[in-house]
């Protein structure tokens, strides 16, 4: 189980690789310009269900990776849960709470959100999670940011009281 978690994390550090070159404030900026332009194509094309638009925006590499609901999926996989799902779905909505830009050179940056998702279905169903996260790591293929890495993930209750635990120790 742990292996799950540990590899993804292993592939978004040798994807992108700083050299340890540190990056100018101008250079940060520019990466974070053209991050904001992206990462707000991904979000409209959620939003509006166009799932043509998301899978264009991912990398179709062996290092592309999602993660979501406890399993992990290639691209291939990724593709076949946007096929069966997709159809059913009508709209997301997205309301940020958080989100930062890493930027870890000229060609890599990572996304990271924290918000409210709700998803409509075609049925008139919705499903709402109030405290829904994700991580994007993106880099820039032949002049276009791509996504290599993607992890969903949302708040459900813990099977102990974090606060009761502490006062025992």
């Amino acid at each position: 189980m742990k292996a799950k978690f540990l590899i993804p994390i292993l592939m978004l550090f040798a994807a992108c690789n700083t050299g340890n070159v540190p990056l100018t404030d101008d250079i940060k900026e520019a990466v974070k310009a053209e991050g904001v332009f992206v990462v707000n194509e991904m979000i409209t094309a959620l939003t509006e269900n166009r799932l043509d638009v998301v899978l264009g925006l991912m990398e179709n590499t062996p290092d592309f990776s999602m993660t979501i609901a406890g399993e992990l999926f290639d691209y291939d996989g990724v593709k076949d849960m946007i096929n069966q799902v997709g159809p059913m779905m009508e709209k997301q909505s997205f309301e940020t709470k958080f989100e930062q830009y890493v930027v870890l050179d000229e060609d890599c940056f990572i996304y990271h959100w924290l918000g409210k998702n709700e998803v409509f279905m075609k049925t008139g169903e919705s499903v709402a999670y109030d405290e829904y996260a994700f991580t994007y790591g993106f880099r820039k293929v032949e002049g276009s940011w791509k996504v290599f890495f993607m992890h969903e993930s949302y708040k459900v209750p813990l099977p102990f009281d974090l606060d009761e635990d502490m006062e025992m120790n």
